[in-house]
């Protein structure tokens, strides 16, 4: 009869197999976090590609609306807005006209035009005879310049605070998104603060910005207790091309 002979198995005490397991291990550990690190890092690194970017697309927006009055109940409101490019003066930028319905099967009425251009690596918002700057270069977390241009008060300082997961707008699922704070002033007495979301192609899918005075009296001071002011929001929920 033939003789069998146990099998040795190394022992993990041993040397070799300790040094292969922590080279295992550690392999593991930073494919791992270079996954997680990457997973959010934008492949579109140019606010150039977070333009609208062609004659004729087309964004629509529900936008949600709170209005608070001194001792009275909150009121809200809910409208459309659609966002249109009409022109694409030199490559450089597009000129958007805005029009706007109160219910979904009532037709659409032009409230005004913005442009939107791409200077020195910036992108600017001209409406209403004011003049932002809603995104620089370079698209990284921690980004900061002077939102407000050519404010005649204190500069107002717009920062990117992060980069977004891939998130569902209108039934599109969009990536390379970015969060920004527009603006941010904020106290015991009263906030106003505006927040962004960018979309490659699309600029602004999602914003909310809040313009409120809290109530300084009594027992509700400090506790956020909204006296007047509103809180809009917009969110994408369909678009195209016309």
């Amino acid at each position: 009869m033939q003789k069998i002979y146990p099998i040795k198995y190394p022992k993990l005490s041993d040397s070799y197999w300790v040094r292969g397991f922590c080279f295992f291990l550690t392999t593991l550990f930073y494919a791992c976090s270079s996954l997680d690190s990457t997973e959010l890092q934008p492949n579109i690194l140019s606010t150039r590609d977070y333009l609208m970017q062609e004659k004729g697309q087309f964004c629509v927006f529900s936008v949600h609306q709170i209005s608070y009055t001194l001792n009275q109940k909150a009121t809200e409101s809910l409208f459309f807005e659609k966002h249109i490019v009409i022109d694409y003066p030199n490559n450089e930028g597009v000129l958007v006209a805005i029009f706007r319905k109160n219910q979904e099967n009532t037709n659409w009425i032009e409230t005004g035009r913005k442009l939107v251009v791409l200077q020195n690596g910036k992108i600017i918002e001209i409406q209403s005879n004011q003049t932002q700057c809603i995104l620089v270069n370079p698209i990284e977390v921690g980004t900061r310049w002077n939102f407000q241009l050519y404010s005649p008060t204190k500069a107002q300082q717009a920062q990117i605070t992060r980069l977004l997961p891939p998130m569902t707008y209108s039934h599109k699922t969009m990536s390379n998104l970015v969060e920004v704070e527009l603006f941010k002033d904020s106290s015991a007495l009263s906030l106003q603060k505006k927040q962004v979301f960018f979309a490659p192609n699309f600029g602004i899918v999602f914003s909310k910005e809040s313009n409120v005075s809290y109530c300084y009296e009594g027992k509700c001071l400090g506790k956020g207790q909204i006296n007047y002011g509103t809180i809009i929001t917009y969110e994408l929920i369909d678009y195209g091309k016309e």
